[in-house]
């Protein structure tokens, strides 16, 4: 290499570095609705079937009763600058009597194995909804979530078990899940200063 060309690479080497600085945004995005088989997404909440965990990974060959949630192992983010949760549920009461659905997210670390019971986990979305017989509504949850979260800091580690919990407490009504996810937008690193 010659003298001719160091100014050259010096100026490449300056704009690399400057595209990695410390203000690169990197979102990662998991489709939690995608870990729940087709056929699980849709069916039926009853007197005797009043209660769902989704989604449901333990094999049993029982859908909708796995206290662990999905286990993710995401890439940590040094500087995590918000979550966001979301999920959407269609419902229709087909049976005689008002029903009343609840939905909740729940996120938890990696080695809690009943992610819904209050202990290790926390509840960061929860929402309800009340349906006449014959009634369709929608049941949706959206929410950012920053540092001044309680399950901010375990959401930054990347490493934790995310599960929604369905309950009805009525008669009969059809459900539809139609989206589950969580999003994490940071930065990968904080090498390079501000």
């Amino acid at each position: 290499m010659t003298m001719k060309h160091t100014p050259i690479l010096m100026l490449a080497l300056a704009l690399v570095l400057a595209a990695c600085s410390g203000h690169t945004l990197t979102t990662v995005r998991v489709n939690v609705l995608s870990y729940i088989p087709t056929a699980s997404r849709s069916g039926q909440l009853d007197l005797t079937n009043a209660t769902l965990f989704l989604p449901d990974d333990d094999g049993d060959g029982t859908y909708g009763n796995d206290p662990d949630g999905l286990a993710l192992d995401l890439p940590s983010l040094d500087i995590l600058e918000k979550a966001r949760l979301e999920a959407r549920l269609s419902l229709k009461n087909t049976g005689s009597a008002p029903a009343s659905v609840s939905l909740e997210i729940h996120v938890a670390p990696p080695s809690d194995g009943f992610i819904y019971d209050g202990s290790e986990d926390y509840t960061v979305l929860s929402g309800s909804v009340n349906l006449n017989p014959g009634e369709e509504k929608p049941l949706e949850l959206d929410a950012t979530l920053n540092e001044a979260n309680p399950a901010f800091g375990l959401l930054k580690t990347g490493k934790f078990r995310v599960g929604l919990k369905v309950s009805l407490a009525g008669d009969t009504v059809n459900y539809t899940l139609e989206k589950a996810s969580v999003s994490l937008s940071g930065r990968l690193f904080k090498l390079i200063p501000d």
